[in-house]
């Protein structure tokens, strides 16, 4: 296995101590800062209730008193699998405060993810709720902490009020700007998520200089649009930048397009971030929904393939900047320019976040890439994690000995420092030992008016290794396997290149993060439980 040498790792953690990217700062003492410095601004808000910043800090100690009444210790881990809510800042706040560390698990997250998180982070608790959109996340949680010692806590029977007192103090928790402060979740294509340890210090970091980039102030109103233990709705800015500068947060409960856009109305947003299909969803029913969406300014988009059509259809609809994001939970942000043009937004990535942010283009030699050619990309940088937590076996795949992290992505920098992603290195569709890049076809299925999305994927073959298959979404009933070879044929597409076959769905399946699910969609395809055109 290769691992990052121990000495190495000190001395680029002591780098960005001395160079000033880590400052010593805890989530907890952060929360304090704010509320010594915003006091009685709405800090947090979901439907018709919001809570101040002093109120966020007083609760934060009650809850720490209530947690520890629970046996819960400084240094004990907890999933927290609470849906957009004052509930999750509450809890998460509390955890925090007492110096404990949340897992945070997405509302989406069932049995298979939950005993993955059990079985790796060995949590003292797990904190949910009785049940949200109709399933029952008490029973799962009950469920999948039978026989091991995890204590069940349901975010509703947690009584702030009867645990409020001038009396606590938690500012001694134990826990350092070192050490680490959350668990996240990779949102890759592997079929369990995997931890990820983000410290204090290197958190805050991000959310901090992302915040600054996107010019967030106290009159910054942000709508958690997508799960906020996500990412990038936690903390690329999200709800931690928008605290940083004393904003206000709206939680969407649910995440459905017309609660988001009432919210936009009613919470006079001016920022927002959302993955490209539900950035489609919420600009169609834009058009016929009678809200006032003037207040919006920014919208970040990332996550996956975010098309010009969709990019120049948003900006039309809601009146606003639409800026392309990358980011992974491992670490590294880009962001495109503001003052870039629709076009260019929807053709990169943008520009790293940090001036001590490292990528790398690895070509399959070993060897890094120049300009415009393509490779892996590799990051390493003050907030990009340099192991998983306890997962040896991952670590040797995907760390070099340097400390580079290797994301699995296929990119290329271009000569203004634009990131440009491409597609998956796994993603490639060997058919007869011709290699396809799914996110080429993509995009130009794309310009096709007539398909709303499109997803290429490959289709396992005992002779060609796999076939190519186009899976759309269209009303178009006149759109065929021959049509859109044809299509792809006269904008210049290698023969080789072209679907083996085509599929028509009502929508493509997503992955609880918002991604369209392609291995969903070849399971769909190989049992046959779709219509072929």
């Amino acid at each position: 296995m290769l691992e990052l040498d121990e000495i190495q790792k000190k001395k680029l953690e002591e780098k960005y101590i001395r160079e000033g990217y880590w400052k010593g700062e805890t989530f907890s003492s952060m929360l304090q800062k704010c509320a010594e410095a915003y006091g009685e601004r709405a800090a947090l808000c979901d439907g018709s209730q919001c809570i101040s910043y002093a109120a966020w800090n007083r609760f934060a100690d009650a809850g720490a008193s209530y947690l520890q009444e629970q046996g819960i210790k400084s240094g004990d881990r907890v999933i927290l699998q609470i849906p957009n809510s004052i509930a999750f800042g509450l809890a998460l706040f509390s955890i925090f405060r007492l110096g404990a560390v949340p897992v945070l698990a997405l509302p989406a997250h069932r049995k298979n993810e939950i005993t993955s998180f059990l079985r790796t982070a060995s949590p003292t608790a797990y904190i949910t709720v009785r049940s949200h959109l109709g399933f029952d996340h008490a029973g799962m949680a009950e469920a999948c902490t039978a026989g091991i010692d995890c204590k069940v806590i349901l975010a509703d029977t947690i009584d702030y009020q009867e645990h409020l007192s001038d009396d606590v103090d938690f500012s001694d928790n134990g826990r350092t700007f070192r050490d680490i402060a959350v668990l996240q979740v990779s949102g890759g294509t592997t079929n369990v998520p995997k931890l990820i340890p983000r410290t204090n210090a290197d958190y805050l970091y991000d959310a901090a200089t992302f915040s600054e980039v996107c010019n967030m102030r106290e009159d910054t109103v942000f709508l958690a649009a997508i799960p906020a233990s996500h990412n990038f709705s936690f903390a690329n800015p999200g709800i931690i930048g928008t605290m940083l500068h004393g904003g206000k947060i709206v939680m969407a409960s649910s995440g459905s397009p017309d609660e988001i856009l009432e919210l936009i109305d009613q919470e006079k947003v001016n920022l927002t971030a959302m993955v490209p299909s539900l950035l489609a969803l919420c600009s169609e029913m834009a058009e016929w929904e009678e809200y006032d969406y003037s207040s919006l300014q920014t919208v970040l988009v990332g996550g996956s393939l975010l098309t010009f059509s969709v990019l120049a259809k948003a900006e039309a609809a809601f009146g606003c900047k639409v800026r392309q994001v990358y980011g992974t939970a491992e670490g590294l942000n880009t962001i495109t320019d503001a003052d870039m043009s629709s076009e260019q937004t929807a053709g990169c990535q943008g520009k790293k976040i940090s001036p001590a942010d490292e990528m790398l283009i690895e070509l399959e030699d070993g060897t890094s890439a120049s300009a415009g050619a393509e490779g892996e990309l590799l990051l390493r940088g003050p907030y990009t994690i340099r192991n998983y937590y306890c997962n040896p076996e991952a670590d040797a795949e995907a760390f070099r000995d340097d400390g580079f992290y290797r994301t699995g992505d296929r990119a290329f920098l271009d000569n203004d420092g634009n990131l440009h992603i491409t597609g998956r290195v796994r993603e490639q569709i060997n058919r007869a030992g011709e290699k396809i890049m799914p996110s080429e076809l993509e995009r130009l299925l794309d310009e096709n008016e007539n398909i709303h999305m499109a997803a290429i994927v490959g289709i396992p073959d005992e002779m060609l290794i796999h076939k190519i298959c186009a899976a759309i979404v269209t009303e178009d009933h006149t759109i065929t396997l021959q049509s859109l070879r044809s299509e792809l044929a006269e904008k210049g597409v290698a023969a080789y290149k072209l679907p083996d076959l085509a599929v028509k769905l009502d929508s493509l399946p997503l992955t609880s993060v918002g991604k369209p699910d392609k291995k969903a969609i070849v399971q769909m395809v190989t049992d046959n439980l779709v219509e072929r055109i």
